[in-house]
């Protein structure tokens, strides 16, 4: 089971290098999280929009059958296996059934519609940014001063 959170565009740079903090702090309050005052203040609210052109744009290539209603999602491969998601406000909450490939090709579509989503998964102690970060030599810089 996954938390996938989306960090706020001005804490981004304040988060990278501090993940481990952020994982902690998400994955000590699991589904009380999107009360939390900490998760209003670091994370943006979850837009259905997004969800829904990352899913079923960029996935519908890939699942033979998409299911939705009422936030939730259940993405069917014949192969692969499911993958259920459920949205709320500041989050996403997804189990995927069967292969690990299941993870990976929704991430990837996450991470097209926008690079500042951030994965929990408590049970195996997993986190980390949906895409990877990459940095020019001023940013660089200035993400040190942060730490």
């Amino acid at each position: 089971m996954y938390g996938i959170y989306k960090v706020k565009k001005e804490y981004e740079p304040f988060v990278i290098g501090r993940e481990q903090l952020l994982y902690d702090l998400l994955k000590e309050n699991g589904e009380q999280s999107n009360d939390l005052k900490e998760i209003h203040y670091l994370c943006d609210i979850i837009e259905p929009e997004i969800i829904d052109e990352a899913i079923l744009s960029n996935l519908s290539k890939v699942f033979e059958t998409i299911e939705r209603e009422n936030g939730e999602y259940k993405l069917t491969h014949p192969v692969k296996g499911s993958i259920l998601i459920s949205l709320s406000a500041y989050s996403l909450s997804v189990f995927c059934d069967g292969s690990r490939m299941l993870d990976l090709d929704l991430f990837v579509a996450l991470s097209e519609v926008d690079s500042r989503f951030f994965a929990v998964m408590d049970n195996n102690g997993e986190w980390g940014w949906l895409k990877p970060i990459k940095f020019s030599d001023s940013e660089r810089k200035t993400a040190a001063i942060f730490r």
